[in-house]
């Protein structure tokens, strides 16, 4: 982490974005007025009061509140819980200053599953605040105990459907792997007999109607140019079969998830 001294990349430094670690550097070293500022408020001592508590997946430092609040700007400061990994999404992927060669959906995907994770132990009717967002799984717990065993069932659900979701995946690949042997033995059979009914046929009329010369170089040559095409265009034909191949396998296990969903809604009623 480099040092900046100005306020704006101080306060960069402390976006929930980048780890524990760098606000700990940026407080030790008083090195941006933002730190600081913070070092100086009565929160530092809760946030920063041990290294367990830094490196706890559940830590979230001041300053998110910020972020919550201008995520949360456009709706009055108060969104539903479907909706808060949403927009803090939108948020990151404005706000994010980390040099990585991946995209920044890339780079907000873990931070906004963490979000969406967190709310699913908030009731769907409740206006959640930057104050709520910020709070830990087992905040959350206390602050809404009668939501528990119902987050409790949605996880179990959630568990089974990405186990399903898992089997239908490692299907696909395994069906795709077999379709994609049997495609490839099948075009190179087609652009072997390609190219000997091709090679066959063009001299056996080349003698029929050039006679003795269809023998010499010139002709031979021009046949040999033909069968090399078909061979090259059979290859061809493989390739983009292949990418067929892989976009079919998708439409077929997405078209399957939604049957099979709608078959296991069907057998509830």
């Amino acid at each position: 982490v480099s040092g900046p001294n100005d306020s704006v990349r101080g306060r960069q430094l402390l976006r929930p974005a980048l780890s524990s670690h760098a606000v700990v550097w940026c407080l030790a070293r008083r090195r941006c007025p933002a730190a600081a500022a913070f070092a100086r408020t009565p929160a530092r001592s809760s946030c920063l009061a041990s290294s367990r508590l830094l490196e706890s997946r559940e830590w979230t430092h001041p300053l998110a509140a910020d972020t919550y609040e201008a995520a949360f700007s456009a709706h009055g400061g108060k969104v539903a819980p479907k909706d808060v990994g949403k927009l803090y999404n939108g948020w990151c992927k404005k706000n994010m200053r980390v040099s990585s060669a991946k995209s920044m959906d890339e780079l907000c995907a873990p931070l906004v599953k963490k979000v969406q994770d967190k709310m699913v132990w908030v009731p769907p009717d409740t206006d959640v605040t930057p104050e709520i967002a910020c709070e830990s799984v087992e905040k959350l717990k206390e602050r809404f105990p009668e939501h528990v065993a119902v987050a409790e069932e949605s996880l179990k659900s959630a568990v089974a459907e990405e186990s399903k979701k898992s089997q239908r995946l490692e299907s696909a690949k395994k069906l795709k792997a077999t379709l994609d042997g049997e495609l490839r033995e099948a075009v190179g059979a087609f652009g072997k007999d390609l190219v000997k009914r091709l090679g066959e046929r063009f001299r056996g009329l080349g003698a029929e109607m050039l006679g003795e010369s269809a023998e010499e170089a010139p002709f031979q040559d021009m046949v040999k140019v033909m069968e090399d095409a078909a061979s090259i265009n059979a290859r061809g034909l493989e390739t983009k079969l292949l990418q067929k191949m892989e976009e079919a396998i998708g439409t077929w296990a997405s078209k399957s998830a939604k049957l099979a969903a709608k078959k296991a809604k069907a057998a509830e009623l």
